[in-house]
């Protein structure tokens, strides 16, 4: 039986569409495959949640946050804790604002904020992606750039003009921590954050 030259095109031509579909797909799989491994690897974290794990966790619970956040970090003591404000979207986090003892007008207000939960799993999934990314952008009154430091991939900003510094670091591939500091160079937020202990964060 012959088949006439435009159904013959026609069928050639739907053949060599479907081979480049599934190239394509083929191709994109790989590619998504490598942009996993690459955050993973990127990040520097020695322990590696996936957004299915942190979903499937049980949220710290607020006693263990309040027992955990320590009413003096070096030179600061606690002035003001707020619990409870991410609740209403099944989200477990804790912010604790501090002072200097001698010069008060120095201030740190640190929030750390569990990853575990279907909800807070997708926002520290942001993060992650956010926090991967190459990026520095210099001003004359500061800088943000996120790097590596300390085994972590780090959100660090700095406005010399404002005297505001800002860091944001994920630990354990859990728990999202920011601190923002008034009245701070970057370098005195950093041993603010050298005090911090997470072993009771589990």
């Amino acid at each position: 039986m012959m088949i006439d030259k435009p159904k013959l095109k026609r069928r050639i031509f739907k053949i060599q569409a479907l081979i480049a579909l599934f190239l394509i797909l083929g191709i994109s799989c790989q590619k998504n495959e490598s942009s996993q491994k690459a955050i993973v690897e990127k990040s520097g974290e020695t322990s590696q949640l996936s957004m299915q794990d942190l979903a499937s966790i049980i949220p710290i619970t607020r006693e263990q946050l309040k027992n955990w956040i320590p009413k003096q970090i070096g030179e600061y003591k606690i002035t003001k804790t707020v619990i409870g404000y991410k609740e209403s979207v099944d989200m477990s986090a804790i912010k604790g604002t501090y002072s200097h003892q001698s010069d008060p007008s120095k201030q740190v207000v640190m929030e750390v904020l569990d990853g575990a939960g279907p909800v807070a799993a997708v926002l520290l999934s942001g993060s992650i992606q956010k926090l991967n990314l190459d990026f520095e952008e210099l001003k004359a009154d500061g800088y943000s750039r996120i790097y590596n430091k300390n085994g972590h991939r780090v959100w660090e900003v700095e406005n010399t003009r404002e005297e505001i510094s800002e860091l944001e670091f994920i630990h354990e591939g859990r728990f999202l921590v920011s601190l923002k500091g008034q009245h701070l160079r970057n370098e005195e937020l950093w041993t603010f954050a050298d005090y911090l202990d997470f072993k009771a964060l589990k």
